[in-house]
């Protein structure tokens, strides 16, 4: 069934987006040069927009701890990707492709 595939085909690419954008600076469950994401994703679970909004025009939370994420400007296809995906990661704590 085509859907599978499909939905492989969305968690690769948010999962090398990450890769490529999130992963010099956070891990899934530690605190790197940024918070760990684990939290991060936790936070937006009750309200997924706000997780979409913030990934469109990330803003530093914490400027005292952390310096600004400097991440590429998302397109409303690619932040729609990374918010399932790191919901999904943090709705279900078997996922395989959970970064480290």
């Amino acid at each position: 069934f085509p859907y599978t595939t499909l939905f492989r085909s969305v968690r690769k690419k948010a999962a090398e987006l990450y890769d490529q954008e999130c992963y010099a600076c956070h891990r899934w469950n530690r605190n790197f040069a940024g918070p760990a994401m684990q939290g991060n994703v936790e936070r937006y679970m009750e309200n997924p927009r706000a997780l979409f909004d913030y990934l469109k025009d990330p803003r530093p939370i914490h400027p005292d701890k952390y310096r600004p994420m400097e991440i590429k400007k998302l397109s409303d296809e690619e932040a729609l990707m990374m918010v399932a995906w790191l919901l999904s990661l943090a709705k279900d704590t078997s996922a395989t492709d959970r970064p480290r």
